[in-house]
């Protein structure tokens, strides 16, 4: 927060508070650290035991966190404490300290040893492709002059004008920037972009080698090739699959096998692989097995049309766990299907407007009867399923939890909106056609989950993600640090590329000393002080600009690729590390799917 302009001083009296806590930690883990099995120990005494503590790689992290803040303090007229700002910023290191509690980024040297073999023979694959490739696309592009690119300042692209359209535009203006702007803004000189082709992009083999990675793991940000490095691009995209697809699979296996066996050993359990997931609810249910439902307590005559209810909304248990169902019951429940796949379609046709004049705005109109009909069947479901709950081991024999679980939301959703809104209308609270009445309209596409009750979908997915737990904390965190940590190297390293600066057309992109030029500032700030409001930048002008960009790019999707040498090193380091935070949790969720459902059996 404390990037973004005006914000400088945002919570700097916490600053001091956690420099001092941080220190005090730091102070005491130094002392205690002879007495430390990891550092001390019966090997390592007194200040040797400190030295290792020292030179470990938390401690650095400790010391990256705090130092910076002393140094500025200690000398205050120092580059130290000129380059106060950015070297602040070590503070975000202080993230990968959460690594000592939610083990995550020092898990990444278990996955390499458990699979170095494999991870050589496709990290050299890889490496092979991607040298390969490169150097075909240097080739082809380097003499591309005629696919034209935005302006990239960085990489020397030349101005369309001249000396002589600078020195006529000094005439004009009176030799200086009050003349300039004290004529009219349509009389103003207009000055054309930079002339920049493919051929600024590929001035060289490590030029070549940044784009090339970016392809290779799937994304085309760039597709002004010319023919022949179009051809490249078809042929990488076929190569593409393997070089991401094989690493991320191993990568997602090893590393998963590592937290599970990890959390095993802290828990002193084994993992039941036909429970996985299992929350209260699915143990209760199991517990259940073959209980007969209590007697009502409103007497055998309600206790025998409970029964009777269940039996028809439910189906009757069958042998080898199977659900009869009688004629009557089975049609129900066909009707039921129907009724919500029209329901989901009537909210789909009455968002055209055409087709929605065509049935008619008017109230009373074939959707409006087909939504009262539709909230009358589902409330009558709904008020069944409350009396028959006790008779239901679904509903753990409780109208409790039959009304609070995910079924009972969601039957209570698909009807009360409706006789919400018609009492509303009753009693003049909205108006009918106004934005209020429509607003009900969005609960209506909720009653797509009573699909759920015909096929498992939705109410699984909690089991599934609490199988995959301990990989998705530990994926999570790792990602968390990634994402922030590259985000403050993005704009550290970005924030003042004219790449990604615009200026108005009445500044030359390179000026004179008297008309300085968009390119020739140092940064976008230093262009709009010497031209008000006329140049402008939307990339890694502050931190949580940067985290929006670096998101994107940790998906595999890099809308911006032009950057600086040191932006282009966190830019391939994003490109290796998204595949692995991407790979990680998707095999995990599709493993622990298949578990949850029955499919993640060894035969």
């Amino acid at each position: 927060v404390q990037t973004v302009p005006g914000s400088e001083n945002f919570l700097e009296e916490m600053e001091w508070i956690a420099v001092i806590f941080f220190t005090i930690e730091y102070a005491l883990r130094l002392y205690g650290a002879p007495s430390d099995p990891e550092f001390g120990g019966e090997y390592f005494e007194g200040h040797i035991a400190r030295v290792r503590f020292a030179i470990s790689f938390f401690s650095l992290i400790d010391l990256l966190g705090i130092a910076p803040f002393y140094f500025a303090a200690i000398f205050p007229n120092s580059w130290i404490a000129r380059s106060d700002f950015y070297l602040r910023l070590f503070r975000i290191v202080r993230l990968i300290k959460l690594d000592k509690y939610f083990p995550s980024i020092t898990l990444i040297d278990d996955v390499v040893r458990l699979k170095r073999k494999v991870l050589a023979v496709t990290g050299f694959a890889a490496i092979t492709m991607w040298i390969i490739f490169a150097a075909f696309l240097y080739l082809v592009e380097n003499s591309d002059i005629e696919n034209s690119i935005d302006p990239v300042p960085v990489y020397g692209c030349s101005a369309s004008n001249g000396p002589d359209t600078l020195e006529l535009q000094e005439e004009v203006s009176g030799g200086g920037l009050l003349g300039r702007f004290g004529r009219k803004k349509e009389e103003a000189m207009e000055y054309d972009g930079l002339e920049c082709t493919m051929a600024d992009r590929f001035q060289n083999f490590f030029d070549s080698m940044i784009y090339t990675g970016i392809h290779l793991t799937g994304d085309y940000p760039i597709i002004t090739y010319s023919l022949t490095g179009k051809v490249i691009c078809f042929f990488m995209v076929i190569v593409a699959v393997g070089v991401v697809a094989i690493p991320s699979g191993i990568i997602a296996n090893s590393f998963a096998e590592i937290v599970h066996s990890k959390a095993n050993a802290r828990s002193g359990k084994k993992t039941a692989r036909g429970n996985a997931g299992d929350d209260w609810y699915d143990i209760r249910y199991a517990a259940l097995e073959g209980v007969q439902p209590p007697p009502s307590i409103l007497g055998p005559k309600i206790d025998r049309w409970q029964q009777n209810v269940n039996d028809f909304l439910n189906g009757k248990a069958g042998v080898s766990n199977t659900v009869e169902w009688t004629p009557s019951a089975s049609a129900f429940r066909k009707f039921m299907l129907a009724l919500i796949i029209v329901n989901i379609t009537s909210v789909v046709l009455q968002s055209i407007p055409e087709i929605d004049r065509y049935v008619g705005h008017e109230y009373g109109n074939l959707f409006s009867v087909l939504e009262g009909v539709s909230a009358i069947f589902f409330a009558t479901e709904y008020l069944l399923r409350l009396f028959s709950a006790p008779k239901s081991r679904l509903a753990l024999y409780s109208t409790t939890v039959y009304a609070t679980t995910f079924f009972g939301l969601v039957d209570f959703l698909s009807a009360s909106p409706w006789f919400i809104r018609q009492y509303l209308l009753a009693t003049g609270r909205i108006q009918l056609g106004s934005n209020r009445a429509k607003f009900f309209r969005i609960f209506r596409v909720a009653r797509i989950l009573e699909i759920e009750g015909f096929v498992i979908a939705f109410s699984k997915l909690d089991n599934v993600f609490r199988a995959s737990k301990e990989v998705l904390k530990a994926t999570g965190l790792m990602a968390l640090i990634i994402w922030i940590i590259c985000s403050s190297l993005f704009f550290i390293f970005e924030e003042n590329n004219p790449n990604w600066r615009e200026c108005d057309s009445s500044i030359p992109p390179y000026g004179s000393e008297s008309i300085p030029g968009c390119y020739d500032f140092p940064s976008t700030e230093a262009c709009n002080d010497f031209y008000p409001g006329l140049c402008k930048q939307e990339a890694f002008t502050d931190i949580p600009n940067s985290l929006f960009y670096t998101a994107v790019f940790l998906v595999g999707e890099w809308g911006l690729v032009d950057f600086t040498w040191p932006g282009r090193i966190v830019c391939m380091f994003l490109c290796v590390a998204g595949i692995g935070l991407y790979a990680i949790p998707t095999g995990a969720l599709f493993d622990s799917f298949g578990a949850v459902i029955g499919m993640g059996g060894d035969d």
